[in-house]
This record gives C-alpha cells, structure tokens and sequence, in this order.
C-alpha cells in the first residue's frame, strides 16, 4: 500500500502497518525463526519503533491537513486566511450607554469602573465627563396608560434626554427614565410598565441624568440588562448613581475555527470587484464586520426604498466607518452612486477625495409580553429571559421575526412551562401573536425593557 501523499490525499501510516513493516524487516535481518511477541527483546524493539515512527506519521498527517481550510484549525487556519487576506476577527467587550447622576460638575475620569448587579461584571468609562444639571423638584405624576404626565416647574428639559425620577411612593414611578415629550416649559411625559395608582405620591424630585460611553474590562458577550449595570466600584465625591436605560451591546468571542471557515467561503464568492457579491465579499472582509446586504437600484429613477438613480446601498453590522467607507468606494462601480446616512471621505489613487456613504440597518423595536403557565419545576424568568434575547441577536437584515416555532422553541425546552401566550408588535402594549415583519434594511431588536413576563 502506498502511504503519504497520493492522488487520493494524504494516506497516514498506522501504528499496525508500522509494527508489521518492522516484523518483516526484522525477520529479514535476523531471521525468519526470531521470536517478537511483546516479552521478547525483538518484541519490545519493534513495539517502542512502531509507536515512535506512528507518531512521526501524525505529525506529517498534521502538516498536511494544515494546508487546507476544511481540516486546518487554530494557527493554522489563521496562515490559510492570510494567503487570501482574510483574518480572524478577535474578541471585542459588550459596550453600554451608562446614565451617571450627582452634584454638578462633578468630573468622572476615564476608566472609572461600574458592575452589573449580582453578576458583577465590571464596565469602564471611555472617556472623561463632568455631571450636568442640578436636581429639581416634581410637583405631581399622573398616568394614562403607560404615559407619565410629569409636572416640574421650570424643568429645563429636552424630548430625548435622561432623568432619574426619586421618592415616588408607587415605585413603578422611579428610576431612570427618557423624556418622550415636552409639552411646555413645566411639564413632559415618560413611559412606565406597570399600573401604580395615579397619581403618584410621595415628596418626589428628579436628577439629570449625563450619559457616558462605557465598555466592559473584559472581551465577549458579557451581559448588561438594562437597569442592572447600577453598582458604584470607583467611589467618587460627588457621584451618587448610575444606571442603563437599555441592554448592553453584547461584544463577540474571537471567531470560532468553523465561523471563519464560512465567512471565508463567503468572502471568496465575492472575489473581484463591481458585482453586489463582490462588494459584499470585500465587506465581510473587513475586521469585526459580523454581516453585510448590498442592494442596486438599476433603474433611471428613484426605487420605492429611497434609492437615487443607478445607486447601491451597503447596510453593514460591525466593523469601523472608516475602513467600510474606504472599501465600498474601492469596490463599486465607476459612475454608479453610492447611498446612505453615513458617509465620510475617502481617497483614490491619483490623490483625489470622494464623498463615500453606506447605512447601518435601522433597528426596530420588539415589544413583546408572554403569560407563562408553570409549575414547580420551572427555574425563574430570567431563564427565558436570556433565550429570548440570544434568539433576537441570531437574526440578521431583513429576518422576520417568526413566532411559531421559531421564537417558541427558544425556550420551549425550560422545564416546568404548562402553557404560553405571546404578544409581540413594535410597539408598547402588543395585543397581536403574529410574525413580525422586517424590511430588507432594518433589524429586529430585542431589549429586556421591552420583554414582559408574566408567571400564571
């Protein structure tokens, strides 16, 4: 039989081959009569050969196999990308919008750490910031539905900004809230869950929120469920509080060995330049780009989505604006537009600045509550919780959001669940189970402030 490299591949010689090959010589050699069973010293010879040439084999199996993406892995894997220019994406931290309140003018320096609560993973600031705002008093609260009518007179307030509302006897009242409207200078309304009794009492004030970027120390999808990241690690004169209002962006772990191995095959479809399979290929390229659509407008008009005339449209999860910018302009057409909200300049080579664009995919909002049935035997919400959120980080552009069965058997299999009724919509206060429907240039996109569970 022939070992080594052949038409049909790498054929490894085993340790039996080995030992018999080593039994023939020795006979050759010593004699046809020789006893080699495992006692004797021929035996033992051929048996420490046989076990040590098997070895070498492996390794020469090994060397092999390294050359290629289907069996190659680790390092190895890593050389094969580079001969294409494709490297495995590393590890990045969950990143967060931290809501800091105290006395004004407090300076935060970068760096300064937070945890989520009883799970304890840390978050550092990015960069330094000084609180703003001073605390002031709320003169009543009163709901209607899920609307909080807040009245504060002067309050000084804009539609979009943060604010910590205190000291309401129904708690379902306080905490860290966004200012939907303002309505005039001494009123503006937020959004609650809950039904506490209108209206509020209690002597209740209000503290301006400052936002800050923060990361987590360490690399992977840590999670930070809005209004769990609200623990102090750095204490600092003049820093009373700080919170989430939404879930924390998950980071990635390095690129598995099979996940590189696919988007290598993806980005290798795409080899060349102008076609939409060849822009997306170059796309999926680029460091910590997760996924990418390309779509083309080939007519002389405008299309229903937006499109101008004879134009693409990039829409792209991951990766730096700058190095998106830079390849989709290198990638597409001459004379062909490019379209989008995020746009930057880029050089040629003959020196000449281009205005380049793209998008990143608009998220829309799942509002979604289920009425659980249970018995002993199911462990606790925050199980289901958790399924429901890694589901909605599975989906990509464009994917609808299938209730039956796709987000059921997410959780189907947590044990002690009788029974299940499902509310889903984009907006508050979901009466409907139906499939949500995505556009081609939108994501869906779970919060745990938007998922209500209810135990029967």
């Amino acid at each position: 039989m022939t070992f080594g490299v052949t038409n049909n591949g790498f054929i490894t010689k085993r340790l039996s081959d080995s030992k018999a090959e080593l039994e023939t010589l020795f006979r050759q050699t010593f004699g046809a009569g020789i006893k080699l069973t495992p006692d004797t010293i021929f035996g033992k010879l051929v048996g420490i050969m046989a076990e040590r040439e098997a070895e070498l084999w492996e390794g020469f199996e090994a060397d092999y196999n390294s050359h290629y993406p289907n069996s190659a892995s680790g390092l190895s894997l890593d050389g094969v990308g580079e001969i294409t220019a494709i490297s495995r994406n590393a590890a990045s931290p969950s990143t967060a919008i931290a809501y800091l309140s105290g006395t004004n003018g407090t300076l935060i320096p970068s760096g300064t750490l937070f945890a989520v609560q009883d799970a304890g993973d840390q978050f550092k600031t990015l960069s330094n910031i000084n609180l703003a705002g001073s605390q002031f008093s709320i003169t009543s609260l009163t709901r209607s539905g899920s609307t909080v009518t807040a009245d504060a007179t002067a309050h000084g307030r804009s539609v979009g900004q943060y604010v910590f509302i205190n000291d309401a006897v129904e708690t379902e009242y306080n905490g860290l809230v966004k200012i939907e409207t303002v309505a005039d200078a001494n009123t503006f309304t937020y959004l609650i869950t809950g039904t506490p009794s209108s209206p509020a009492t209690g002597t209740i004030t209000s503290d301006p929120a400052t936002a800050v970027n923060v990361e987590c120390v360490d690399n992977g999808p840590v999670s930070a469920l809005a209004n769990t990241l609200n623990q102090i690690i750095n204490t600092i004169s003049g820093l009373d509080r700080v919170d989430n209002y939404t879930d924390a962006t998950k980071g990635n772990n390095i690129e598995t060995d099979s996940e590189l191995r696919v988007r290598r095959i993806e980005a290798l479809q795409g080899l060349g330049a102008a076609r939409l399979e060849a822009i997306r290929g170059a796309l999926l390229l680029i460091n910590n780009v997760t996924a990418a659509k390309v779509f083309e407008n080939v007519d002389i008009v405008p299309d229903a989505d937006g499109r101008p005339a004879k134009s693409i449209e990039c829409l792209v999860i991951g990766g730096l604006d700058s190095d998106i910018l830079q390849t989709v302009w290198d990638k597409k057409a001459a004379g062909i537009e490019l379209h989008g909200s995020v746009s930057g300049t880029v050089t040629d080579t003959q020196g000449i600045d281009h205005t380049a664009r793209f998008n990143r995919p608009v998220a829309t909002n799942i509002y979604l509550e289920l009425d659980l049935t249970v018995n002993v035997d199911f462990p606790s919400s925050s199980e289901v919780l958790s399924r429901l959120l890694t589901f909605g980080s599975s989906l990509l552009i464009g994917d609808d959001v299938i209730v039956f069965p796709s987000l059921i058997s997410s959780f189907s299999d947590v044990p002690g669940i009788l029974d299940v009724a499902v509310r889903i919509g984009t907006a508050a206060s979901p009466t409907l189970d139906d499939n949500v429907i995505i556009p081609d240039t939108q994501i869906a996109d779970f919060d745990s402030a938007r998922i209500t569970i209810n135990i029967l």
